[in-house]
């Protein structure tokens, strides 16, 4: 995927820039060249965060879901914006095997979000 993503766009956001929101639709993928992004839960509770050379948005093309967390700058932050279509013709690429390993991590993950959630909304 390299060599395809000199030819996409970079993006540069200032400090505190929400990137997307909970139930947005997943058109792009990003690759954090510079900065940090903040992972917030529906609550705006921080649950994690994105790193320089980390890929974000990826999930919810791969599984077609609306975004499941908001995502918002913590620093100045610069990233590659990976269009939806480059994203799945990579997949696609990909061998069963690879498919299924991703597929089956991304759904154990949701789970295990959906349960963490499930018992944090019984204690808050």
């Amino acid at each position: 995927m390299t060599d395809d993503l000199k030819s996409i766009n970079s993006v540069n956001w200032k400090s505190g820039t929400i990137i997307y929101k909970i139930g947005d639709e997943a058109d792009f993928a990003y690759l954090l060249e510079k900065g940090e992004v903040e992972v917030l839960s529906k609550k705006s509770v921080r649950v994690g965060f994105i790193n320089e050379k980390e890929v974000f948005g990826e999930q919810s093309i791969l599984l077609d879901t609306k975004r499941t967390v908001t995502l918002k700058t913590t620093k100045d932050s610069v990233a590659i914006k990976i269009p939806k279509q480059t994203i799945i013709s990579e997949f696609k690429k990909s061998s069963k095997l690879i498919k299924a390993i991703l597929r089956t991590t991304y759904l154990r993950l949701m789970n295990l979000d959906n349960t963490i959630k499930d018992n944090l909304d019984s204690i808050l």
